[in-house]
């Protein structure tokens, strides 16, 4: 009789060699089987994991089998020959289960031998934050590309995370990485982990503040303010401001205790777009439903400051869950602006109120136009499609987003959306211009990050032509002075 899966309040039982292998491991149990599952670990670790995976499995059913016999004697049953042939063959199966898990209690053993006979090795150098996230990535795969166009530089991972090419050559130069370059760099160079790398990633982490305090780089953070400091306002992308005084939690709790991801797919890419860089997410905004199937999150993602420059901050998070099976599904999109990631859960049924950015959460629009616009954003937003966004996040801060109305019939489908942020008086200026073809928009576009100061041109009236069924015309936005003629 094979035994059920093991309640989940004890899913990982422990086993007597788990002290032994943790110290010889010098991290915890779980951290060992998260580094295994990712591959980290070297083959004697390997070897020492599957060893252990197999004892907590004999270990669990030997578990539920003393708890069987021991609700056999409870006196909960009839005393009869039933009752007797019942605790005979439990603890035939018992005794079984034992004999089972001293065979892999010795394998176990065997496994861990060798890893606490070797010498001792010296302590692995200790990385910030931002470098170890980065040997995360780097862990599951990773290239570095040059791009055609602008011939910058990045390295690209499987999990999204943005490693710049400075930040690879430090990892380089540290001896944490390696790059084949044997492979031409416009087709991608494979950069994997260096033994020392894998080190760095198996060790134990040192104890410190808490991680929503940790100060980035002055010269270039795209961190919400909140995170940066928590003694004095500071500033990030999108207009996101600390409050002056420190906030209790940043990091969102998704809700996922006791659920898994409803098959192997989802799992993975759950891990790879959200958990590897969950303790870089600052929330924003959340919604639950009062029944707990769904979650809807708006967040600020700090590991992107560290990858290719420009690239959208803001990432928005629907949680299905089924609250019968225990499993949850999720869908996600990241976007230049809290106001379009609103309009994006909004459209998959988040009530446009309950995922509204709190007071005190980012600089304070400095007009009603602003008002206004981040409003219509949020309510008919998905009648554009996103093109492309550049946010600029060092002095002047500021954001550009470049969409298509999906109405083919609309007279100036190109919008181009400003976002500029005024750090002295911590508000922010959302303008919106409009463009008849794709070729002025990026004519527009280019000579203002060639720092040509061109003011949007108008958007466009109230359209008055027929629109596709189901997509209303947009309103008429105050129109910003037009610039000279291209």
């Amino acid at each position: 009789m094979s035994s059920p899966p093991a309640p989940s309040p004890n899913r990982h039982p422990r086993t007597v060699l788990d002290h032994r292998i943790e110290t010889a491991a010098g991290c915890s149990i779980e951290t060992l089987r998260r580094h295994h599952e990712a591959g980290l670990l070297d083959a004697p670790q390997a070897a020492m994991a599957d060893a252990h995976r197999d004892l907590v499995r004999a270990e669990r059913d030997v578990t539920f089998h003393r708890a069987r016999l021991a609700r056999l004697v409870s006196g909960e049953f009839p005393i009869d020959q039933a009752l007797f042939a019942r605790i005979e063959h439990t603890v035939d199966q018992l005794a079984h289960a034992i004999d089972e898990r001293d065979a892999e209690q010795a394998k176990a053993a065997a496994a861990l031998e060798p890893i606490e006979a070797a010498a001792p090795r010296q302590a692995p150098q200790q990385v910030p934050t931002k470098d170890f996230a980065a040997l995360l990535a780097i862990a599951q795969g990773a290239k570095l590309h040059e791009n055609l166009i602008t011939h910058r530089l990045a390295v690209v991972t499987p999990s999204r995370t943005r490693i710049s090419y400075a930040q690879l050559q430090r990892l380089q130069a540290s001896g944490l990485v390696d790059r084949d370059t044997s492979h031409p760099v416009h087709a991608g160079q494979p950069v994997t982990l260096t033994d020392a790398g894998r080190a760095v990633l198996a060790a134990p982490r040192p104890a410190g503040p808490a991680r929503h305090h940790a100060v980035a780089p002055a010269t270039r953070s795209r961190t919400p303010a909140s995170l940066n400091s928590s003694t004095r306002p500071a500033h990030g992308a999108h207009g996101v401001v600390a409050p002056k005084a420190p906030m209790p939690t940043y990091e969102p709790d998704f809700r996922l205790d006791g659920y898994e991801a409803v098959n192997d797919h989802v799992a993975d890419q759950f891990w790879q777009h959200i958990t590897i860089e969950q303790d870089m997410l600052t929330r924003l905004a959340e919604h639950h439903t009062e029944d707990g199937e769904h979650s809807f999150y708006v967040m600020h993602n700090r590991a992107v400051t560290w990858g290719s420059p420009g690239e959208p901050q803001i990432v928005a998070l629907h949680l299905k869950r089924d609250s019968a099976a225990r499993t949850f599904r999720f869908t996600h999109k990241e976007l230049p602006l809290p106001s379009m990631a609103q309009s994006w859960l909004i459209a998959r049924g988040c009530p446009e109120g309950k995922i509204l950015l709190p007071d005190g959460t980012g600089t304070t629009p400095a007009n009603q136009a602003t008002r206004a616009l981040e409003k219509r954003l949020r309510s008919d937003g998905d009648h554009f499609a996103l093109l492309t966004s550049y946010t600029h996040d060092a002095e002047p801060i500021e954001t550009t987003v470049l969409l298509r109305a999906i109405d083919e019939k609309a007279p100036l489908p190109f919008r181009v959306l400003l976002e500029e942020v005024d750090t002295d008086a911590w508000t922010h200026t959302l303008r919106e211009g409009a463009f008849a073809t794709f070729e002025a928009a990026t004519q527009w576009w280019e000579a203002h990050w060639n720092g040509e100061a061109i003011p949007l041109p108008a958007a466009s009236p109230p359209a008055r032509h027929t629109t596709a069924p189901g997509v209303p015309a947009l309103p008429a936005h105050p129109a910003p002075p037009r610039g000279p003629s291209r």
